[in-house]
């Protein structure tokens, strides 16, 4: 009997144990699980465009992360997009959902520009009082909080509110400088004109009107006083007006005169110069190249005669194209025609005070510059003049002398730097 029970006893304690360790497992499993569970966050929020740190979902920073499972790629998420994401993360066994809450709470970001306009100006857009505007979503609405007072000069502030899609706002202050403008618009290219009886009177040709902040002032011309059919001196007015009010006026003198009978049509000048230019002109010489080859053209083409017909500069320069002789007068309006066909400016210079003699010859715009040119064979001189300054103009004796007195303030100013070292005159062409 002792036997037995010392057996059913031991039995007894095995099975004993086993159910202790069986137990003690179990509830070592459970605890396990559950502390896994207990340390994961249920619901992360981050802010758009933030990054997905698989640690935001866990409580203790020893947490190995890289054990963790999630049902959704997290890489696969676009972080700018405000968005709920349900989904279920495994680690060591332990499954338990998990939200992400994708979230806007950012206001858009900008550089504030201040603003210095004139009263009675129009208010500028908006969007011009704020640049390098951002934001982590689009689109961005900007508008003003407060008017600007443009009815007087004062310095103010204005409010301006910029809103994203989210609805988070930013207001920002702008400086606004309102002043007044009192300077008048400028007149320029504004001339005496002489005419024929008959003419068509192109007024505006050459001339400008520029303002100090009016991009488009107004210009008026009054020619009321001119009788097209009677020759005579008339007075022809022109006036700018700005924006503001400002306004300024030029007088000038338009001389009629009856149309000789030798008169010659403009475009009939243009076409025999195109004859010309068409043989000595390629497309691919820049204006310095085409301006020399047509001074050059002239000097050595264009003899020379002591008298000409110079009742009008078409009369001169179509006698010099087809009979190929001609005066100064005559030079200086067969370059004048070529350098208007190949769009060149140019303007025409006469000799005053003079004695013996009137003189002409062309002052040339290049590359925004002016300078003088005259192709007039002289006396024991063989050359040309091209592109000369105004000190290289009046240092220049040909034949011993110089003759080119004329009036500086009636001309622009020419340039003051020398080309004439990269003019190679024997064949016309420019050194670079």
């Amino acid at each position: 009997m002792k036997g037995i029970f010392d057996k059913r006893g031991r039995l007894q304690i095995i099975v004993f144990v086993v159910l202790a360790v069986l137990a003690l497992t179990i509830a070592g499993i459970i605890g396990f699980s559950r502390m896994h569970e207990e340390n994961i966050v249920s619901h992360v929020t981050i802010e758009c465009g933030e990054t997905i740190k698989k640690s935001a979902f866990f409580k203790s920073p020893l947490f190995d992360y890289d054990k963790a499972e999630f049902s959704v790629d997290l890489d696969k998420i676009d972080t700018k997009i405000p968005q709920e994401v349900e989904m279920e993360v495994s680690v060591y066994n332990v499954k338990a959902p998990v939200k992400l809450s994708i979230v806007d709470t950012l206001a858009p970001t900008c550089t504030v520009v201040p603003q210095v306009i004139f009263a009675n100006e129009e208010v500028p857009e908006v969007t011009e009082c704020v640049t390098d505007v951002y934001d982590i979503q689009n689109p961005i609405s900007v508008e003003y909080l407060t008017a600007p007072d443009m009815s007087c000069t004062n310095d103010s502030v204005v409010y301006c509110k910029l809103e994203d899609v989210s609805g988070n706002i930013n207001i920002v202050e702008v400086p606004f400088k309102v002043t007044k403008d009192v300077t008048p618009p400028v007149i320029e290219g504004a001339k005496n004109m002489t005419a024929f009886i008959g003419d068509t009177l192109k007024y505006r040709d050459g001339v400008t009107v520029t303002d100090d902040y009016d991009k488009a002032p107004v210009l008026t011309i009054d020619n009321s006083a001119v009788n097209m059919k009677a020759a005579g001196t008339y007075k022809v007015t022109y006036t700018a007006v700005d924006a503001a009010g400002n306004m300024s006026s030029e007088d000038i003198t338009l001389t009629l005169k009856v149309k000789p009978a030798t008169y010659v049509d403009e475009e009939l000048v243009y076409a025999e110069a195109r004859k010309i230019l068409d043989k000595i002109i390629t497309p691919d010489m820049t204006d310095m190249q085409k301006a020399f080859k047509i001074v050059k053209w002239c000097r050595y083409n264009v003899h020379y005669v002591a008298k000409t017909d110079t009742t009008s500069w078409t009369r001169a320069a179509y006698d010099g194209f087809t009979k190929r002789t001609g005066t100064c007068y005559t030079h200086a309006m067969v370059n004048r025609a070529m350098f208007k066909v190949v769009g060149i400016k140019n303007k025409i210079v006469k000799r005053e005070p003079w004695t013996v003699n009137r003189h002409y010859w062309n002052l040339i715009q290049i590359d925004g510059q002016w300078y003088h040119c005259d192709s007039n064979p002289r006396r024991h001189y063989s050359g040309f003049i091209f592109m000369y300054t105004d000190s290289e103009l009046a240092a220049f004796r040909g034949a011993g002398w110089n003759g080119y007195r004329f009036i500086h303030s009636k001309y622009p100013a020419s340039a003051t730097k020398s080309v004439q070292d990269r003019l190679d005159y024997s064949t016309a062409t420019v050194k670079y």
